[in-house]
C-alpha cells in the first residue's frame, strides 16, 4: 500500500515522500530515519521506499509504506479508509521559489499550531476523515513525474497545475521544442522538453544541448543550457543533481531527455542566431534517462 504522507520525529514535521527524498539528498535526513503514520490514533512505523535512488520514472519514485497492515490502529483512515472525505480534484501547485528555511538543519522550537500540522493520536469522530490537500511542488522533477503519470492515464488535458496564481493544464504547460517557431515563443515560459546530450565541463559544471531543434526562418537551432559549478555548489540538492547527471554520462554517454521551466532566449544582434535556456534556479531543470522516451513518444506537442 502506497502512503503519501508521514511524520518524522527527527524533524518534528509532517511531510510527503517527495519532501523526505529531497531532505535525504540534501544530507538532512538519514537513510534509516523513522517515520510514523498520520492516521487518527495511529503510530504504525513506515519506511520510505526508493529514498536513495537518484533516478525516477513511473516504476521508481519515493513513497511511504508500512511493514504490515495490522500495524495500523483500527481508527486509522490511511490504512482502513473509514471516514475518508471524498477526494475533490484540486490543481497541483508548483512554487517557483522555496520558502526561507526550507532546508533548515534542525527542527525549530516554539512553532505555532498554525504553521505545524499536528497529528492527533486519539480516535476522532468517524466522519472526521483525512481532508485532501493540494500537492505543492518545488522541484520541476516532481512536476515531470506527475506529467508522466497523467500521460499514462491519458488525462493531460484535464489535470491542472497552478503556478504563480494562474492555473493551466499539464498538456498546455509541457511543450516539446521540436520544430516550433522560436521567434514567436521568446516570451513563453513553459516546461520545454526534448532529447538532449549532456557532458561535464572542466570547470565542474555541465553543458546540455538539445538534439532536436527549434525553427528560425530557414534555420534549425538546437537550444543549449549551461549549469555552472558555482550554481551547483549553492544548490541544496546538488548531491542528487550530480548523481543523476553523472549516472547519465556514465551509462548512456550523456544521452537523455531534458525538461526546463524557462523562456527561450535569442540574442537580438548576433551574426549567427542561437537559442539558450537560462536556468537561474536549479529546481527548474530535470534530466532523465532515455528509457522514459517510451512514456513520451505519443505525447502531443502543443502549438503556440
Amino acid at each position: 500500500m502506497s502512503i503519501e504522507e508521514a511524520i518524522t520525529p527527527a524533524r518534528d514535521e509532517r511531510l510527503t515522500a517527495e519532501r523526505a527524498y529531497e531532505l535525504y539528498w540534501a544530507d538532512l535526513l538519514d537513510r534509516d530515519a523513522a517515520f510514523t503514520c498520520v492516521g487518527t490514533g495511529c503510530s504504525a512505523a513506515l519506511i520510505c521506499a526508493c529514498l536513495d535512488k537518484p533516478e525516477q520514472n513511473l516504476r521508481i519514485r519515493p513513497y511511504f509504506r508500512s511493514y504490515r497492515l495490522e500495524d495500523h490502529a483500527e481508527t486509522c483512515e490511511v490504512a482502513h479508509g473509514r471516514g475518508e472525505v471524498k477526494a475533490v480534484k484540486q490543481p497541483d501547485v508548483f512554487e517557483a521559489e522555496r520558502p526561507a528555511g526550507h532546508f533548515r538543519t534542525e527542527a525549530p522550537s516554539g512553532r505555532s499550531a498554525a504553521t505545524t500540522p499536528t497529528v492527533r493520536r486519539v480516535a476522532a469522530a468517524p466522519a472526521a476523515g483525512l481532508i485532501p490537500r493540494a500537492s505543492h511542488y518545488y522541484r520541476l522533477s516532481s512536476l515531470v513525474q506527475k506529467f508522466l503519470e497523467h500521460r499514462r492515464d491519458k488525462d493531460l488535458a484535464d489535470a491542472t497545475v497552478e503556478i504563480g496564481g494562474e492555473t493551466t493544464t499539464y498538456e498546455a504547460l509541457f511543450r516539446n521544442v521540436y520544430r516550433q517557431k522560436v521567434a514567436d515563443l521568446l516570451g513563453t515560459r513553459a516546461v520545454w522538453w526534448g532529447t538532449a546530450s549532456i557532458r561535464a565541463t572542466k570547470e565542474g559544471g555541465y553543458y546540455l544541448r538539445f538534439s532536436r531543434p527549434f525553427r528560425h526562418e530557414d534555420a534549425e537551432l538546437r537550444p543549449t543550457i549551461t549549469l555552472t559549478a558555482k550554481d551547483i555548489e549553492a544548490y541544496p540538492v546538488r548531491k542528487l543533481l550530480r548523481a543523476r547527471l553523472d549516472k547519465l554520462i556514465a551509462e548512456s554517454d550523456g544521452y537523455c531527455v531534458a525538461f526546463v521551466w524557462a523562456k527561450p532566449w535569442m540574442p537580438k544582434d548576433a551574426g549567427k542566431p542561437f537559442v539558450r535556456f537560462y536556468v537561474n534556479n536549479l529546481d527548474h531543470i530535470d534530466v532523465r534517462g532515455p528509457e522514459i522516451l517510451e512514456e513520451l513518444k505519443n505525447t502531443s506537442r502543443v502549438g503556440s
